[in-house]
């Protein structure tokens, strides 16, 4: 089985009647600089699409491994991660989660603690999930701009090339003499659209793989940010029932305590103590 090649190199190596070289001696300096370019934008876009198709199965695999993880953790918002550690995408939300967390860390006893905590939190979150983003559509717009550059590069030098052909001609010129010239200019074009055609099929895939993480990542978000209020519900709570609780200690500590001796007097019905506000009523 032989060795798949690129398309560019396919060109150069194949045999043609009179020989792929031949083409390319008939390009002047401009048409031949213009293939130089295109060479070189080849080997940067097939560059790009390989590191680009691996960075996005490595965030996926990090990011798998790590809702995996979640899914045993008892509580998010205890979980720490050191810093200038490398973060896979969803721990970078994470981490920016439990830091506006820690902001308010020792404050929530209150049903209005928790909502401004949150605040805090989704505001964090959504500058995580924007960050991430610009990571994801990295190298996107260089596949982009071959895209759609090449096949333009590839006529440039077409045009050009085609101009000094005719621009030569003498009245006495012949098919003969302007095919060479023809000819070698159309090379050009034909490495445009060797440039362009892998781009568009990789720059679509990668595309499409891209858009799908971007769901994935705004789905754990939302994910992340509802199980946190869930823990900082429930964390509000106990020390809201703590606080009702040495309260109630220090209330009877004040009971209990002598009083100096007073003159009798007639007894007054005392009205019972007032009720500690609940959960429910506490803002």
């Amino acid at each position: 089985m032989k060795p798949m090649l690129s398309p560019v190199f396919m060109l150069v190596l194949a045999e043609t009647e009179k020989g792929a070289l031949w083409y390319f001696k008939q390009m002047d300096a401009a048409g031949m600089a213009v293939a130089v370019v295109l060479l070189i934008c080849s080997f940067i876009g097939w560059g790009a699409m390989i590191q680009k198709w691996s960075d996005i199965h490595e965030h996926r695999r990090r990011n798998h491994a790590f809702e995996r993880r979640l899914r045993d953790e008892p509580a998010v918002v205890a979980l720490n991660f050191p810093r200038g550690s490398n973060l896979g995408p969803y721990e970078f939300l994470v981490a920016e989660a439990v830091s506006a967390v820690q902001r308010h860390k020792g404050r929530l006893v209150r049903p209005a603690d928790v909502t401004l905590c949150m605040g805090h939190v989704e505001n964090a979150v959504q500058r995580g999930v924007a960050r991430t983003m610009v990571k994801y559509e990295d190298k996107m717009v260089l596949l982009s701009s071959l895209v759609s550059g090449g096949p333009f590069l590839g006529l440039l030098g077409t045009v050009w090339g085609v101009m000094v052909t005719f621009g030569a001609l003498t009245e006495k010129a012949s098919i003969a003499q302007l095919a060479p010239g023809v000819c070698g200019a159309l090379v050009t074009t034909t490495l445009g659209l060797l440039v362009a055609i892998p781009a568009t099929f990789g720059y679509n895939y990668l595309l499409t793989q891209v858009k799908i993480m971007t769901t994935e990542l705004e789905n754990f978000a939302s994910s992340l940010a509802d199980r946190v209020e869930l823990e900082l519900e429930g964390e509000a709570r106990r020390n809201f029932e703590a606080a009702q609780e040495r309260e109630q200690l220090r209330r009877a500590a004040q009971a209990a305590q002598p009083t100096a001796a007073a003159p009798v007097a007639a007894p007054v019905s005392e009205a019972p103590p007032a009720a500690l506000p609940g959960w429910e009523d506490a803002q």
